[in-house]
């Protein structure tokens, strides 16, 4: 799914900012694309001296570190877009990815910056479907490692859907139907007040981890 994280900030990239600035961000996503991330990096970190609060700079040097596993240096420079744009949906977008996919992964952390990037993303893009990927797959990690309440489910489940109702095709597309299928039929009632799965071979064992009061 990389090429739909460059795609993304590139819808953004031509139409906003000087002549300066796109040259740095051509000549960075030219290196993004030929898997050049530290050449890149250095690109996007020039520009940034010319135009040092430029967000799409930012958020492209953002994809460099995160490439290149820096992934605390990734978050940083996210953090200081958001500071400034809270709702800047490229930065938002690279958060859930950055938290995602590094070594120790945030899923909470990945579903907040997922769900805040959400309604803002255009229904027919390819970040539609990934985006409810994400979150689904998120909530799937984290049912299985400290447990979901019963609304956690209830999102898992809706975004698990969409996806599987937008990607038909999908390589994991049987997996992601016989999970969905098997929550369905397990999950507990309201009363519970989280539910967790001890593991994700033995689907059927499950434990209330605390009930609700």
């Amino acid at each position: 799914m990389k090429k739909i994280f460059l795609l993304f900030i590139l819808l953004f990239s031509h139409s906003v900012f000087s002549q300066d600035i796109t040259v740095y961000l051509d000549e960075g996503d030219e290196l993004i694309s030929k898997n050049k991330f530290s050449e890149a990096e250095n690109t996007f970190r020039k520009g940034l001296k010319e135009s040092p609060e430029n967000p799409i700079l930012k958020s492209q040097l953002a994809l460099t570190l995160i490439n290149q596993d820096k992934n605390d240096e990734a978050e940083k420079v996210i953090t200081e877009i958001l500071t400034i744009q809270p709702e800047f949906t490229a930065a938002l977008w690279y958060g859930g990815i950055n938290n995602f996919n590094k070594k120790v992964p945030d899923f909470r952390k990945a579903i907040s910056y997922f769900e805040k990037a959400y309604p803002v993303i255009d229904v027919n893009s390819s970040q539609y479907f990934a985006v409810n990927y994400y979150i689904g797959r998120s909530y799937r990690k984290l049912l299985y490692r400290e447990g979901l309440t019963y609304h956690e489910v209830d999102r898992m489940l809706e975004t698990y859907k969409k996806y599987i109702e937008l990607q038909p095709n999908a390589e994991d597309i049987i997996d992601a139907k016989s999970f969905v299928k098997k929550v369905e039929e397990k999950r507990p009632g309201k009363n519970v007040g989280k539910w967790i799965i001890t593991t994700e071979q033995n689907v059927e064992e499950l434990i209330n981890k605390t009930t609700a009061q």
